[in-house]
């Protein structure tokens, strides 16, 4: 065979395996059987640099391979190999450390400048020689986490960041590729609630197109460092523990029920009477409580207590006693340094109540017990009368039978409105209780929150009242709330007034003796109805009917006798 012969034969046998690898895009240069691979070819046909690369082309025969300008890619670039008329190229498969190098301008491209995805490639081609398919450039992307729009697991985490910073003073605002985030937004575009954010957040890292800020505030004092470390720690307990209740059904009622027969709540009912007694001036009866329930406080710091602990607080918070505070902090982190089973954070989360209580003043204290109860109730971004719901506003706390408080769990999950009131419910609620201690605990909620000085509170108390006498099965406790909202109301209309002659402070007087009537007849004489006929009595000192206030302190004396000795509400 001659020379040139033989490089024919080599030429026929380069162009077969070529079109063989168009034919078949998933095999490699590789694994073709030639004689000479298409690098080597173009290397000894016409080593071009890659900045000339790009004024040659190729193009095929069925016979031979003839080089043109304008279309022979570098070594370094992806072959081309066009079809017929028609030219296809195959991509090439880069290295990580090639696309890391390339990261910083398609970010700006495509999140900066917020081009299109085939504008992007387009540009990386033709000014950076850059060539990657579609599916290549999408699955970077997502890797880099370079989203323009706002995903509800990014969402999600906003959320739980904003919490975690609101926990320890600081306000934050976030942004993406330079424009504001709207959570709110964003929840009721897509028809979800908080809750639902925080189910799929996992505390991970924001996408790097998200920025979160401090906004600037007016200078203020700063909390004492022990103030923020006790916030931050509270924060993460809260963060474990207070989660959304399950759906009301038969099983989580059980655990309900067995919570409220637990040694734990009985201590706590135990400390609140005790505290009680102590605000009365009963000393010796007072400590007899206090020493009842700190013999059974450690209960509180079980697994399945962590209820009773919030309701721990709202006791303490409800009768506050500098003395009291210290000791029942101190108490419970040496018993948690002491035994196991008690999680760090929780012991952590005590050992700063301990150490706040004992440096700072019971008004310090009384501040902090607040913003740990309006953590916990704000956890699921729910509101009442568009502010946060906060469970302090719920007070009497303990008014209503501890059988009846399923719906109390789920105050906090939801979104009230007050013209509301009169028909609000939730999904199957009514099988395991009456709605009407919910509207009840609303109209509570409604008058604390707005200092009973909304003059809505009469109008939705009145209309309540007029149904739930109307109604087959009328409730006590929605009763007397609805007589105490009223009488609360009609109190402060009268502020600016004679008591002597003002109408408004003669009504306040006369709906507060029905309720004080309607509680002695519906429940066993306890401090709730002691510390009725007390405010009665004041009220009628106000006016000046001093003849009225002895009768009502002799009628409480008489009927209460019992109170000081035993556990009644």
């Amino acid at each position: 065979m001659g020379l040139h012969e033989a490089r024919v034969g080599k030429s026929d046998a380069m162009g077969r395996d070529l079109v063989h690898l168009i034919r078949n895009p998933q095999l490699s240069p590789d694994s073709v059987d030639s004689v000479l691979s298409p690098t080597e070819y173009l290397q000894e046909t016409s080593p071009v640099p890659f900045e000339t690369a790009q004024d040659f082309s190729i193009s095929w025969t069925s016979e031979q391979l003839v080089q043109t300008p304008g279309d022979v890619d570098s070594p370094g670039s992806s072959v081309q190999t066009p079809t017929g008329s028609k030219r296809s190229h195959r991509k090439r498969t880069h290295s990580p450390d090639v696309w890391e190098a390339h990261k910083a301008e398609i970010a700006r491209l495509y999140l900066d400048e917020n081009k299109r995805l085939k504008d992007v490639m387009e540009i990386m081609e033709s000014q950076w020689g850059f060539r990657a398919s579609q599916k290549m450039y999408k699955t970077k992307l997502t890797q880099w986490k370079f989203f323009k729009n706002n995903r509800q697991a990014d969402v999600a985490n906003l959320l739980y960041l904003q919490r975690h910073r609101l926990a320890i003073g600081k306000e934050s605002t976030f942004r993406r590729n330079g424009k504001p985030i709207d959570v709110e937004a964003y929840m009721r575009r897509r028809g979800i609630n908080a809750f639902d954010l925080v189910e799929v957040a996992d505390s991970g890292d924001l996408p790097p197109t998200v920025r979160c800020r401090t906004p600037p505030s007016v200078p203020k004092v700063l909390d004492p460092p022990d103030d923020l470390r006790l916030k931050e720690r509270f924060f993460q307990w809260t963060s474990q523990k207070f989660v959304k209740p399950r759906p009301i059904e038969t099983g989580y009622l059980k655990r309900l029920d067995s919570h409220h027969a637990s040694k734990a709540l009985h201590s706590v009912q135990l400390l609140t009477h005790g505290c009680w007694l102590f605000s009365t001036g009963r000393n010796q009866e007072g400590g007899d409580f206090c020493r009842g329930a700190f013999a059974l406080l450690h209960h509180v710091l079980e697994t399945s207590a962590f209820l009773s602990f919030f309701e721990m607080m709202m006791a303490i918070r409800r009768y506050p006693n500098a003395e009291i505070i210290k000791e029942l902090w101190s108490y419970l982190s040496r018993y948690a340094a002491a035994i196991d089973g008690v999680n760090q954070p929780l012991h952590r989360v005590l050992t700063s109540f301990s150490s706040f209580s004992q440096q700072h003043a019971l008004e310090y204290n009384i501040d902090i017990l607040d913003w740990a109860l309006q953590w916990a109730s704000g956890r699921f971004n729910s509101s009442f009368d568009g502010k946060a719901f906060d469970y302090t506003m719920l007070k009497p706390w303990d008014l209503v039978p501890v059988g009846d408080s399923y719906h109390r769990y789920y105050l906090c999950l939801n979104h009230w409105e007050v013209e509301s009131i009169p028909t609000v419910t939730i999904p199957s609620l009514d099988v395991y209780e009456d709605p009407s201690n919910l509207r009840a605990d609303l109209l509570l909620i409604f008058g604390n929150q707005s200092n009973w000085r909304d003059d809505r509170i009469s109008k939705v108390a009145l209309k309540v009242l007029e149904q739930n006498r109307s109604s087959s099965k009328p409730s006590d406790y929605l009763e007397f709330v609805c007589l105490y909202s009223t009488a609360q109301h009609s109190k402060s209309r009268s502020a600016e007034e004679d008591p002597a002659t003002s109408i408004d402070h003669k009504l306040a007087r006369e709906y507060l003796q029905l309720a004080a009537d309607l509680q002695r007849r519906a429940w066993p004489p306890g401090k709730n109805y002691y510390e009725t006929l007390t405010l009665l009595e004041g009220w009628y000192r106000e006016a000046g009917n001093y003849e009225s206030a002895d009768a009502t302190r002799r009628r409480r004396d008489q009927d209460c006798v019992d109170v000081l000795t035993t556990l009644s509400k």
